[in-house]
């Protein structure tokens, strides 16, 4: 019996108009270093007329489609899905969660609002510094943060939450608009963040 293979999720149209136009943008810019070729494209991709947008958004709608018949395909033939990544263009160097956090940048895709551990640290990171003592490493600001988060009631970090739950749903409506332009498959680029949300908060 042959193995079942997932079906590869196919790549945005940003992705696609990445790889015609990379060698130009380097040309332009006089080097290839990631993150300039990252900035300058996703600022030439957020300027672009939509009618030279569309047929790069058609192609990845068409692969998008194509993707959605294999993948009820697999299920149906007993598959089981699991989150995979994007495959970005054979051309495009990738360098672990920085690589992944200049491409959502280049997409223009809105920034994450932080966890409500993270809201609390940056609003207290100086007091918890100097609690901490000169010359103790950053590891140690965070060890003694995480501990007072931990220790504190729920109506203490209700303040923390409510702002990021405001933040959270700013955030939601920003994405909302930026996935009718960022191409079909705009939505595996937040992928990511989601696993990592609140890691620093165990």
């Amino acid at each position: 019996m042959t193995d079942l293979v997932q079906p590869t999720k196919p790549t945005t149209g940003y992705w696609l108009w990445l790889s015609d136009n990379r060698p130009a943008i380097i040309k332009e810019l006089g080097t290839g270093k990631g993150s300039a070729v990252a900035k300058h494209a996703g600022e030439k991709w957020k300027a672009l007329p939509a009618a030279d947008r569309k047929p790069y958004e058609d192609k990845a709608a068409t692969a998008k489609k194509e993707y959605d018949a294999k993948m009820e395909e697999f299920l149906a033939a007993g598959g089981v899905k699991n989150k995979r990544k994007m495959k970005e263009p054979k051309d495009g160097k990738r360098g672990g969660k920085k690589a992944r956090a200049d491409a959502r940048a280049a997409s223009g895709m809105p920034k994450r609002p932080p966890s409500a551990y993270f809201q609390f640290m940056k609003e207290n990171q100086e007091a918890i510094r100097k609690e901490v003592g000169p010359g103790k490493p950053i590891s140690a600001v965070g060890a003694l943060g995480g501990q007072k988060w931990k220790a504190m009631t729920d109506a203490q970090k209700k303040p923390y939450e409510d702002k990021v739950a405001k933040l959270k749903a700013e955030w939601v409506k920003a994405v909302e608009e930026w996935k009718k332009t960022a191409g079909a498959n705009a939505d595996e680029n937040d992928e990511d963040e989601d696993d990592n949300e609140e890691e620093e908060e165990q």
